[in-house]
C-alpha cells in the first residue's frame, strides 16, 4: 500500500480502493476516478470524458474486475471531464450487467442529458479533447438526495448502502457540496468509527504537485458561486477522513494531511478572490487578470505547464469564473435556471 503524502499513481490504495490515472488530455496527472472492489460488488466513483472509456475498461480488464460486478456508478457532477463518458461506460456494463444504476442528484441527471451547451463550451476552450456525450436512458438512474448532514461523528453519516470487503461492513454516504457546480456531491467509505476514504471531486480544489500540500482553485465557469463553494468547505471542515481523493489528481493520506489541505485550500481561495477584485479594479480585463495571477499559480504546481497546454486552458478558466461569481461577467440568462 502507499504510504505517501500524496498518491500519484494508479493502484490500490486501502484495501478495497484503487485510484486511477485516466491520463485525459494524453497526460498523466490530471484526471483520477475511484473503483470500490468488494466482495460481491464494485462501484466507481466518476469516470472520466468519453474519450476516457476504453482507459477504464482496459484498468478494470488488467485488475480482474468483471463488468458484471458493477452496482453503481457514482458521479460527483456533470462536467464533461468527469463524467461526460458517463453514458459510453453505463451501456457497456449494462450488457453484462442489465441492474447497474447511476447513482446522481436530480441536476447531474438533468445537466448529463442537456449537455449541448457545455459541450459547446468545452470545445471552445479544450478543442476535440472534450470527446462527446450522449442522452441517457431514464432506466440508468438511481435519483437520490444527497445528505447535508456533515456530522463529525462517522457513525451519524445518512448511509444510503452498505458493501462487505474481507468480513468488514463499509458503508457509504453522499454529502450535498455545491459551489463549484450546483450539483456537486461526494461520496464518502465509513468503516467501523472512522471515514476510510472521501472523494472530494472539484469541492476542496486540485491538487497539481506530488510532494506539497498546495491547491488550486476550482471556479470554472459557469456555474462556480464563491459564497456557496465557501460553505461547503466549511462543512467538509467538520470531517476527518483517512484519505481523500480529488478528481485533478490523486490522493492525500493520513487524517492530519486531509485537514491540513482543506484549510490550505479555505485560505487560498480567499486569497484568489481578493486579487481578482485587485486586478479587476486596475484594468477589467480577462487577459490582464491572468496574467496578474499567473505568478501566484505557478509556484503551486510542479507539472511543466510549458508542455501543458490544457493548464493555461484552466487558468484562463478558473480566473474567468471568478469573476462571473463577483459579478464581473454574466451568465448566459438561458442556463440561470440551474442556479435556482
Amino acid at each position: 500500500m502507499d504510504k505517501e503524502l500524496i498518491t500519484i499513481k494508479s493502484g490500490k490504495i486501502n484495501d478495497y480502493i484503487h485510484h486511477i490515472d485516466l491520463k485525459a488530455y494524453g497526460k498523466a496527472r490530471l484526471l483520477s476516478v475511484f473503483l470500490g472492489e468488494f466482495d460481491d460488488c464494485s462501484i466507481l466513483f466518476d469516470c472520466g470524458s468519453s474519450l476516457e472509456i476504453k482507459k477504464c475498461l482496459r484498468y478494470f480488464k488488467k485488475n480482474r474486475i468483471p463488468l458484471s460486478s458493477f452496482k453503481y456508478l457514482i458521479t460527483s457532477h456533470h462536467h464533461f471531464d468527469h463524467n461526460g463518458g458517463m453514458w459510453k461506460l453505463y451501456e457497456e456494463i449494462k450488457k453484462y450487467n442489465p441492474d447497474v444504476k447511476i447513482i446522481t442528484n436530480f441536476i447531474t441527471k438533468t445537466l448529463l442529458n442537456d449537455y449541448e451547451q457545455h459541450l459547446n463550451r468545452g470545445r471552445s476552450t479544450y478543442g476535440n479533447l472534450v470527446g462527446e456525450m450522449r442522452h441517457i436512458e431514464e432506466d440508468a438512474f438511481k435519483i437520490i438526495e444527497p445528505s447535508i448532514n456533515f456530522n463529525s461523528n462517522p457513525k451519524k453519516l445518512d448511509i444510503i448502502e452498505s458493501f462487505i470487503s474481507k468480513g468488514s461492513e463499509i458503508k457509504l454516504a453522499i454529502l450535498k457540496t455545491p459551489g463549484h457546480t450546483p450539483d456537486h456531491q461526494i461520496p464518502v467509505l465509513i468503516n467501523g468509527d472512522s471515514i476510510d476514504f472521501i472523494f472530494f471531486g472539484e469541492a476542496v480544489g486540485t491538487v497539481y504537485h506530488d510532494s506539497k500540500l498546495l491547491t488550486m482553485p476550482t471556479s470554472m465557469p459557469i456555474y462556480y458561486n464563491h459564497d456557496v463553494y465557501m460553505e461547503t468547505l466549511k462543512n467538509l471542515k467538520q470531517l476527518n477522513p483517512l484519505t481523500a481523493g480529488f478528481g485533478h489528481f490523486g490522493v492525500i493520506n493520513g487524517k492530519n494531511n486531509v485537514r491540513e489541505i482543506v484549510f490550505e485550500h479555505e485560505s487560498f481561495m480567499k486569497k484568489f478572490k481578493s486579487l481578482i477584485i485587485k486586478y479587476h479594479n486596475e484594468t477589467p480585463e480577462t487577459r490582464y487578470i491572468v496574467k496578474k495571477i499567473m505568478p501566484i499559480l505557478l509556484p503551486r504546481t510542479d507539472l511543466s505547464v510549458d508542455n501543458n497546454p490544457v493548464f493555461k486552458s484552466v487558468a484562463l478558466a478558473i480566473v474567468y469564473g471568478m469573476m462571473m461569481s463577483l459579478g464581473f461577467r454574466s451568465i448566459p440568462k438561458e442556463e440561470m435556471k440551474y442556479l435556482k
